[in-house]
């Protein structure tokens, strides 16, 4: 994948959750490719080894953001929190438009397949 997706996450996530999630986006942290927005508008709880797995392989992927977490949400991601490596935005549209900034500067296409004079 290479343009943005969004993925809608909700309701509670366990550990195992994460790990399913950290598998579909790819097989290891260096094998991430595109942009993602991890969108926590509908979750009602977190565990915390969710958050420190997601700081563990989304360190060195600049391409992927958090949006939508509660003031709940937060704090628990603030406990577990080492390096500021996940940037975080209130909503998804907010998160969007921070990667199309930083995609424009990289010269990436925002949609795969999108080229100049498309």
């Amino acid at each position: 994948m290479d343009g943005v997706a969004v993925l809608r996450i909700s309701g509670v996530v366990r550990r195992e959750d994460a790990l399913m999630l950290l598998q579909s986006i790819g097989q290891s942290p260096a094998s991430v490719r595109g942009s993602f927005i991890l969108d926590f508008q509908g979750v009602e709880h977190v565990d915390y080894h969710v958050f420190v797995l997601f700081e563990e392989w989304f360190s060195s992927s600049p391409g992927v953001v958090m949006s939508g977490l509660s003031d709940y949400l937060l704090d628990i991601f603030a406990f577990v929190q080492r390096r500021n490596a996940i940037p975080i935005y209130p909503d998804w549209r907010k998160a969007l438009n921070y990667l199309v900034v930083q995609r424009a500067r990289l010269g990436e296409p925002l949609i795969a397949g999108m080229t100049a004079g498309s």
